[in-house]
């Protein structure tokens, strides 16, 4: 009965502190986009397993696996006990298959450690005899205290999809870019432009040595305000014309030249 109570304490101790990390892949999924959003040729096929990769800096992992043409199509993110290797590839991998993503990036930082204590109980029971022959019985109660003491870590990660081929010319030259945002203004100290997130190996912009974090403020003279106003200036735009970009790099601008095209 002692070993059965301290083995059910401690069960409910672990469980509580972990908060079912097990699934935490599956339970904090955030999807970017809707099921099938992208083509078909793009996802994980039944009879195929995904990538797994583990990294200590994620965001760099992202830019990389990025640039080599992948979409991610979402991520999860949770707070809990520490998983071994094996169970975090065989979890992602679990949820690579449900999403069918081809390929997951993911790390773990530690967070914290839980301390405390906890007790357990301990009955006795009892039975004795009165001077008349009448047999009585009752419990006693005692109680022993344990500590236990857990790593906890916050586990990201990210999954992709490969872009096919036929759909690379949509980023011309070469790039992926976004608005800014409000954090971004304050640490480039810009408000207007659109900002260079991706910028996909072995193209003309690639070639052309722009890279991530760039701030594009015009081309040929116009300006280039926000994400909005680059799409505008790519769509009328013709493979072979001259782009002359103004960027703003490490505070300062910077001129670069490019022929529009992808490779």
């Amino acid at each position: 009965m002692k070993k059965n109570l301290f083995f059910i304490f401690t069960l409910t101790i672990i469980m509580l502190l972990s908060s079912c990390v097990t699934t935490g892949f599956k339970d904090f999924y955030n999807p970017w986009y809707e099921d099938n959003y992208f083509p078909t040729e793009s996802y994980l096929k039944e009879d195929e397993n995904p990538e797994i990769i583990r990294t200590s800096d994620l965001n760099t992992k992202f830019r990389e696996i990025s640039s080599n043409w992948y979409w991610c199509i979402g991520d999860s993110g949770f707070n809990g006990a520490e998983l071994s290797e094996n169970e975090i590839t065989e979890a992602l991998t679990n949820l690579c298959k449900e999403k069918k993503a081809k390929l997951a990036i993911w790390s773990k930082e530690y967070t914290d450690t839980r301390n405390g204590t906890y007790s357990i109980p301990h009955t006795q029971y009892h039975t004795y005899t009165n001077a008349y022959g009448y047999t009585s019985s009752y419990t006693t109660t005692s109680y022993s205290s344990h500590s236990y003491s857990i790593e906890r870590y916050d586990f990201s990660s990210y999954l992709f999809v490969p872009i096919p081929d036929e759909y690379k010319i949509i980023y011309m030259p070469g790039i992926a870019v976004a608005d800014l945002t409000q954090q971004d203004r304050d640490n480039y100290r810009q408000n207007t432009g659109c900002l260079v997130n991706i910028v996909y190996k072995n193209t003309i912009a690639y070639y052309a040595n722009l890279t991530h974090g760039d701030i594009i403020t015009s081309i040929n003279g116009t300006k280039i305000l926000s994400s909005d106003d680059f799409f505008t200036f790519r769509k009328n735009s013709n493979i072979g014309d001259v782009w002359n970009i103004t960027i703003v790099r490490g505070g300062c601008d910077t001129e670069i030249t490019l022929t529009f095209g992808l490779y």
